[in-house]
């Protein structure tokens, strides 16, 4: 394989996955390079979530049996053949088989560390994902059944030993409390895994609250877990955090003073649990506005909050001039009358490429498109706009092709019953990849030089939506605690 150029992978890479795997079976030399191109990435499924979710899922035991079967045999061939491994970049686990009841595998026991037997000839699961990931991972995402089993202190150890080059792990929010994750002090980033979160969820301390962290953790650099208040977050300890997630936080009391002592963070996401904490929020905003120089990425989102004008004027300030400013997610009611404000500070980001706005009652109407893109740059990428007002009108969206020159993605939520179909929506785009419409996902291609949006999403892939699916960790983290409701 010396022989043959690096422009044959390229060319690999441009081929379809579908293509890209029949490429495995032309010759020893082609399997080479395709290798590395299909397994770069991969899913471990345990059980299926179908059937989880689905208690009348047809055919559920088949596909839990298929897919654990054909997880195990992967998991397998990781360990016994090391050029295998050493192409794996990213791992995903998808764990939903916890009834125990029937001969298919025994996920429940396997998950709990109950190694009394082993399976099929594989060694433990701890040591098992050290194994496949001290040779090559990069990126670990757990996905677990809510009320089944939950990642333990064997397998958070057995990473710390083994996984040299883990850098991203992401686990379910419920198992925050029991995991020692200040032991991987190698990571770059901690996130939570859960695809829907649960806003009255107690929030226990973890590993990285404050009276829990202890040492300096010198590599993380981004974190996406809930802490009950502002105190709770040991900023001191956490020299070179650059993206903070707040979830769930139940009180935002000094949460200004704590943003800056990280005076090199990037993105900020806040997510509430309830307008109770409103007034909190923005008068952090508020005393924030010459802060946070270096700020990229800026996020709040509380769909159970209708913006008060006062607030929107304290955002608008917070917002304005901004020239670092590259994403905004504002997932919070914005009234008609609030609108306005919004979109003029919105306006002077020259350099925004991600935006989310989420309106209360704004039909979406020819009138509405003008307004925003008058205040919206040319060169935006991704885009999501919803509302509880109505879209009647097919072409209300056409002058967005005519006026952005390099918009990929589009997600479109309408609360209000429409007859307007996502065909009418992509009509006239020409660099369209991925349309979002009503809780449904479409990927676009051009046939006959006509956009074409093609079969919707399967729900699993819509639940489980991550940067690779999505084409882009923009528009992940633009969609990431979306309620995505596929209509009937």
């Amino acid at each position: 394989m010396l022989g043959y150029p690096r422009k044959y992978g390229r060319n690999f890479a441009r081929l379809p996955r579908p293509s890209r795997r029949i490429c495995l079976s032309v010759s020893r030399a082609f399997h080479d390079i395709a290798l590395s191109l299909v397994f770069y990435e991969f899913t471990i499924c345990f059980g299926a979530w179908e059937s989880y979710t689905d208690a009348g899922y047809i055919q559920g035991d088949k596909l839990e049996d298929e897919r654990s079967s054909r997880s195990f045999d992967l998991l397998y061939h990781i360990i016994v053949d090391p050029h295998f491994a050493s192409v794996i970049r990213d791992m995903e686990v998808h764990a939903y088989k916890v009834d125990g009841e029937r001969r298919a595998f025994e996920i429940r026991e396997c998950m709990h560390l109950n190694w009394n037997r082993t399976m099929r000839n594989l060694r433990p699961v701890p040591r098992l994902f050290g194994d496949c990931a001290r040779l090559s991972a990069q990126s670990l995402l757990v996905h677990l059944a809510r009320h089944g089993p939950q990642p333990t202190v064997a397998i958070i150890d057995s990473l710390a030993r083994l996984c040299r080059s883990l850098r991203h792990l992401s686990v379910p929010m419920e198992s925050l409390g029991d995991l020692p994750l200040e032991r991987l002090n190698r990571v770059c980033s901690i996130g939570i895994s859960t695809t829907s979160m649960d806003l009255d969820a107690e929030i226990t301390d973890h590993s990285f609250s404050t009276k829990m962290c202890t040492t300096i953790q010198e590599s993380l650099q981004t974190l996406e877990v809930p802490f009950r208040r502002p105190a709770d977050i040991p900023a001191a300890c956490l020299p070179n955090l650059t993206h903070l997630n707040l979830v769930l936080m139940k009180t935002f009391d000094g949460l200004e003073r704590v943003l800056r002592g990280l005076p090199d963070l990037r993105l900020l996401s806040i997510t509430t649990a309830g307008p109770l904490h409103q007034d909190a929020v923005y008068a952090c905003v508020s005393s924030l506005q010459s802060d946070l120089p270096n700020l990229e990425s800026f996020g709040v989102s509380d769909l159970d909050h209708t913006v008060l004008m006062d607030e929107a004027q304290i955002l608008a300030d917070f917002l304005r001039n901004r020239l670092s400013l590259r994403r905004v997610d504002y997932a919070v009611n914005i009234p008609t009358g609030c609108i306005g404000l919004f979109l003029e500070a919105i306006g002077t980001l020259k350099n925004l490429e991600v935006f989310h706005m989420a309106m209360l009652d704004q039909p979406l109407t020819q009138e509405f498109s003008v307004g925003l893109l008058s205040r919206l740059p040319s060169s935006l990428v991704a885009m999501s706009l919803s509302t509880d007002g109505h879209l009647t009108d097919r072409n209300a969206l056409s002058q967005f092709w005519a006026y952005f020159t390099n918009l990929q993605y589009l997600y479109i939520r309408t609360w209000a019953e429409t007859d307007i179909t996502v065909d009418a929506i992509v009509e006239g785009s020409t660099t369209l990849e991925l349309v979002g419409y009503n809780g449904r996902f479409y990927d676009v291609e051009r046939r006959a030089d006509q956009p074409l949006s093609l079969s919707p999403w399967s729900h699993r892939k819509l639940e489980f939506r991550n940067a690779r699916d999505l084409g882009c960790e923009g528009w992940e983290w633009l969609m990431r605690y979306s309620s995505i409701v596929p209509e009937p």
